[in-house]
């Protein structure tokens, strides 16, 4: 037998020296083979060396193979002990009246050596004793879902169709994924086992909070927007890179209760100056209409003023703590939106107040009928097409943990968009230097406000702008970075109005009139230069306009860009923002 089995392994391996390693064997371990042995076989692990108890001869030929290998162990394919792996089988035999195989004859081999573990798996196979040799495989990732991130048209450039917020350029920036920022939401009915959300999974920070509506999707389709992982599937969120808290408003021990202001005061004294509070909460302003309007309007009800109110003073007190408050304007499908221009406001709570507007399918940048809108709506979202986590009418088949959607809207979705790109202007800022309590609410406001992309009229009624990372970041860059103005000692340079829009004014001040100015080029962010103001310009007075046309001149596009003047000893330099137009 000795001489046949050499003999045997000879051939085998002159085998697959001529045909190397089969093409398509899946990836496995490169030193695990699992060993599955006759079913008539009793073969057990005694002092680390493998006996067989029936005497059948099941390893026969096993000692031999061995000697390929440098070294080797027998382990056994569980712990759970041999008794009871006999009561399985003699259990499962008496149930059902068919010979079952005792999984105590399955081993696993971990060896050393120069040959390959499929080899040796081939070799093994051919024994007599065994049913079944093969390498024990990888572990392989769970089933995904598709990758939806190319449908979220919100994430893309203002200058698509429909117009972005350009997160996926925000991206790009040190800080602009909302690294070191936390956004905290505020309402109810999320999913915190979603596999494309690993952040939501202990995020709660109130307790005794409950679900008033037994509901798992609206909230999951928030976060879903702003924090869901960049993970090569599934949706991306606006500010990925964001820690994340939920702080549910409806909680209470031992009876929970609707409480808005309780939630708003627990998130405070759980985040810092930067952080971002989203309030998806809404306030029925005529009772039993369905319209809604922001819930700063707590227990106003019509016709009467808003009046001095727990969540106002809340929100009052996150503003001042340098927390930035995102609040949804509010839906009134009824009403066809409510001019809140024509409702008299207590004052400005320092909330950002976001309506909605459309996106593919009620036109690009219009104010959606339903969506609330007045002067003091400063931004607006997307309201209709989103695509995000929850629901599962976009992809529903591996299970609740994996629903997707592509419906997500109102200003429950233009607010988490609105609030993902303020996190994102938070980590930019930050991550350039900038002390993160010098980006106040205020200032934050102003700038997605006067740097977004304008709303398309009509319908008439104000919704604020879109956000435009891009732009918004070349502000903050020019504000916090750079300045509106630059001194090199010998020359000293301003640029008015910044940001810039249809045109732009430089001047340039020299401390001798012995020192010559050659040159004023306008550089864009690349470092690529787009026009040369020339010597003549600069000499007229000191003072050039510019009407933002390049050297072909074509209209330069909104970013930022830079001014550079040019003297005998060196240059001064001004960035500045040119918005889309």
């Amino acid at each position: 037998m000795r001489y046949y089995l050499s003999a045997f392994l000879f051939a085998f391996l002159i085998l697959f020296a001529f045909a190397g390693n089969a093409e398509g064997n899946y990836a496995c371990e490169d030193d695990l083979i699992e060993v599955m042995f006759v079913q008539d076989a009793t073969v057990r692990l005694r002092f680390g060396a493998l006996v067989d108890l029936s005497e059948n001869g099941a390893l026969d030929g096993i000692k031999e193979v061995l000697e390929l290998t440098t070294s080797y162990q027998w382990e056994r394919i569980s712990t759970v002990s041999e008794e009871e792996i006999d009561e399985m089988e003699s259990r499962g035999e008496q149930l059902t009246g068919r010979d079952i195989y005792n999984l105590n004859n399955i081993y696993v081999l971990r060896f050393q050596g120069d040959i390959d573990v499929w080899e040796l798996a081939e070799i093994l196979q051919e024994l007599d004793g065994i049913i079944s040799a093969m390498p024990v495989p990888l572990p392989q990732p769970p089933p995904q879902p598709p990758d939806f991130q190319g449908m979220q048209g919100y994430l893309k450039a203002a200058s698509f169709t429909p117009t972005g917020i350009d997160a996926i350029y925000a991206w790009t920036q040190t800080g602009g994924d909302g690294t070191g920022v936390t956004v905290c939401d505020l309402e109810y009915s999320w999913n915190y086992n979603h596999n494309d959300l690993t952040k939501a999974l202990g995020s709660q920070i109130n307790t005794y909070v409950q679900d008033p509506f037994s509901n798992n999707n609206h909230g999951t389709a928030v976060l879903g927007e702003m924090v869901s992982d960049l993970n090569g599937w599934g949706t991306t969120g606006i500010c990925y890179g964001a820690g994340l808290k939920t702080c549910g408003t409806y909680y209470g021990n031992p009876t929970p209760w609707w409480n808005v202001s309780g939630a708003i005061i627990v998130a405070i004294s759980h985040l810092s100056a930067g952080d971002v509070i989203l309030l998806e909460q809404q306030w029925e302003y005529v009772s039993g209409s369905y319209d809604y309007v922001p819930i700063e309007w707590w227990g106003a009800y019509s016709p009467n003023a808003q009046g001095y109110n727990v969540v106002y003073a809340a929100i009052q007190n996150a503003v001042a703590n340098g927390i930035h408050v995102v609040e949804a304007g509010g839906n009134a499908v009824n009403g066809g939106g409510v001019n809140m221009d024509l409702m008299a406001w207590f004052g400005d709570s320092g909330a950002m107040i976001v309506g909605a507007g459309g996106a593919y399918t009620s036109g690009d940048l219009k104010r959606l009928y339903y969506s609330n809108h007045g002067s003091r709506f400063t931004s607006h979202g997307w309201g209709e097409d989103v695509v995000t986590t929850g629901y599962g009418t976009l992809y529903s088949s591996m299970g609740v943990n994996y629903y997707y959607t592509a419906t997500f809207g109102g200003t429950s979705s233009a607010s988490p968009m609105v609030a993902g790109a303020a996190a994102c202007c938070v980590g930019y800022w930050v991550a350039n230097g900038n002390p993160v309590n010098t980006l106040t609410p205020m200032m934050l406001r102003t700038t997605l406000a006067n740097t977004g992309t304008l709303q398309i009229f009509p319908p008439s009624g104000s919704i604020g702008t879109r956000p435009n990372l891009m732009s918004a970041f070349a502000y903050l860059y020019s504000v916090g970075i750079g300045t509106a103005e630059e001194s090199s000692g010998s020359v000293a340079m301003s640029v008015f109005p910044n940001p810039a829009s249809e045109y732009l004014t430089i001047e340039l001040f020299r401390s001798s009139d012995m020192i010559s100015l050659h040159d004023l080029v306008i550089y864009d962010i690349t470092g690529r230069q787009v026009a040369s103001l020339g010597i003549s310009d600069i000499m007229a007075g000191e003072s050039v306009f510019w009407d933002c046309r390049d050297m072909s001149g074509i209209k330069v596009p909104g970013g930022l860009y830079t001014a550079a003047g040019v003297y005998d000893s060196g240059s001064v330099t001004v960035p500045f923002i040119i918005l889309n137009r």
